[in-house]
């Protein structure tokens, strides 16, 4: 997918939409779609999208949030409800994604 290339410099495989929020704007209604994916490749030196070359916008740390442990839940993920979907079925996104639940070690 674009966003991970361009904003993690990333390549995943086994994309599966899991979650959809949709929130109402002055333009209508904005929907974000959000997938589970099993990352097969990340180097954050060859992230590309346009905020990078604006150092006035601030720096694009990347947070690694393990799923399986308890870690999530002291994170401000947005949206809410998102959060909460993904503490709730951490273990069928896991397993979605080719790790067994609560491991992380690939399922074989």
């Amino acid at each position: 997918m674009r966003t991970l290339a361009e904003e993690l410099g990333a390549t995943a495989d086994g994309y599966q939409q899991v979650f959809v929020s949709s929130d109402l704007t002055d333009a209508g209604v904005a929907i974000r779609y959000f997938f589970v994916a099993r990352l097969t490749s990340l180097n954050l030196t060859e992230r590309y999208g346009s905020e990078f070359s604006k150092p006035e916008r601030g720096g694009y740390d990347v947070d690694y949030v393990p799923l399986t442990d308890d870690s999530l839940g002291a994170i401000d993920l947005k949206p809410v409800a998102l959060k909460e979907f993904v503490l709730a079925n951490r273990d069928a996104l896991l397993a979605e994604a080719g790790f067994a639940a609560r491991t992380s070690r690939p399922c074989r």
